[in-house]
Parts: C-alpha cells; structure tokens; sequence
C-alpha cells in the first residue's frame, strides 16, 4: 500500500517537472529579437513569421554553414567541464557545428514536400543557424549518476520507486550541471535574400534514471540538434501558423530511459 502511494507520488512529480528550459537572451544573431514571441502552434520558444510569406510557394531548402561566434556567456559551474580543461573546447565547437549543420541536411533531405539544394533561387529558403550558448554535458558525473549503485536490503526497492523523483526534479531544474544549447535562426528568401523567419529556442538534455548519452559530452546536444532538425521540416511541411495544425516537440524533457 505505501510503495503503490509512492508510486503515485513519483508519477505526479514528474508529470510537474516536465518543461522546456528557460529562455536565453538574444545573442544578437538574429536582428530585431523584440519582434519573435511565442506561439503554441510551434516548438521553438519564440519566432517572427514575415505576415507576408507564403512558404506553400518554396519547394527547396539551402543550408548554409552554421555560426558560432557571438555566444553568450557561459557560468564556471557551466564551463566546469573535462573538454574545457583539456582545451579541446574550439574544435569541440567546430565539430558540433558540422553536426548541426548535417543533421538539418538529412532533415530536408528526407522530406518528402521540400528538397535540399546548393544553390539557391525564386523557389527556395535559406537557413542560417547560430548554436549561440553550448554547455556541454559532464561524463564524469554522469557515469557516477548512471552506475552508482542502489542501497541494499529492504531500501532497494525505495531507492528504484525514487529514481523517477530524481529524475523528474533534474528535469524541472535549470542546473548548470545538466547539458543545454541556445539556437537562433533566420530563413531568407533565395530569390530576394530578405528575412522572412525568424526562431530562438534553447533545450536542455533529457532526464532519465539511466541516460546512455551522460557517457559523452556532446552526446544529449546530439539529441537536441536532431530533434530540433526534425522539428523544423515538420513546421515547413505542416505551416502550423496558416493551418492551425499543432506541431509538438520531438522528445519529453523526462525518459525512464534515454539511449
């Protein structure tokens, strides 16, 4: 009777934990930041659509190489990570673009409304990204999360019922110690190069009793990037702001768990 109460107890907490991480002030990437503001129908934290724009008329996507200068500032609990000290931050940086880059690629590459190009012209957007704030995750205190091992005796089963409370509050947190990344976003139109989109978001990793991604530091900002790449063709194809069809986020912020 108590352990079906504690049952209970976990699922509501971690039905409150669940959020997306808070915003981050703009980086500057975008121009005119104090135009974006929140829509329900879309799964990024702000946005500006040109009310002007009609994308049924674009049937190409062009993905430029994405930036990241001009970060914001990152805390030292933030910046407390092993590839820092080892001064391996820059080219982790570099390589994190790259992937960012080649996973909204395959995204449009596997749409089936919109086609990726090289080039652009009268049909196509062009997406410029900016990875504006990057805290990496930290291995060594995620293997210790993920391996320590529960009390023994009559307390392992408590300490199993309570692993979704921790999990759940890590995941309704805004901690330091957690991995998070801040996105801007611009779409141009190819033919005239005007602005015509904008977005910011910023998500923070998954929580879960066993996360096989705490193992590496990139490994949960990888998640994100697909996520965030998912989400992006689905808004071109769904255009939620003309249909009023909800597009929803990939991934809850909270797994049991996350490989």
């Amino acid at each position: 009777m108590v352990l079906r109460s504690l049952v209970a107890v976990c699922v509501a907490l971690v039905l409150v934990g669940c959020e997306t991480a808070p915003e981050e002030q703009s980086a500057g990437f975008v121009k005119n930041p104090e135009m974006m503001k929140h829509y329900d129908l879309l799964p990024v934290q702000k946005a500006w659509v040109d009310p002007n724009l009609k994308n049924v008329n674009y049937d190409s996507v062009m993905i430029k190489p994405v930036f990241t200068q001009n970060q914001l500032k990152t805390s030292k609990m933030e910046n407390a990570n092993i590839r820092t000290w080892l001064e391996k931050e820059d080219k982790d940086t570099r390589d994190f673009a790259k992937y960012t880059e080649n996973a909204f690629r395959r995204a449009v590459y596997n749409s089936k409304k919109f086609k990726l190009v090289d080039k652009a012209g009268p049909r196509t957007l062009i997406l410029e990204l900016a990875l504006v704030k990057i805290v990496p995750g930290k291995p060594g205190v995620g293997a210790a999360k993920n391996l320590a091992a529960p009390v023994v005796g009559s307390f392992r089963a408590m300490a199993f019922v309570m692993a979704p409370v921790r999990a759940g509050v890590g995941a309704a947190s805004d901690s330091p110690m957690q991995a998070s990344v801040a996105i801007e976003g611009r779409l141009l139109d190819g033919a005239t190069n005007k602005v015509v989109a904008t977005f910011a978001d910023r998500e923070k990793q998954t929580s879960a009793v066993f996360n096989l991604k705490d193992f590496r530091a990139y490994g949960n900002l990888e998640q994100i990037v697909d996520e965030w790449a998912k989400q992006f063709v689905k808004v071109l194809e769904a255009r939620p702001l003309k249909t009023g069809v909800k597009v929803k986020k990939e991934a809850s912020s909270f797994s049991l768990f996350n490989f």
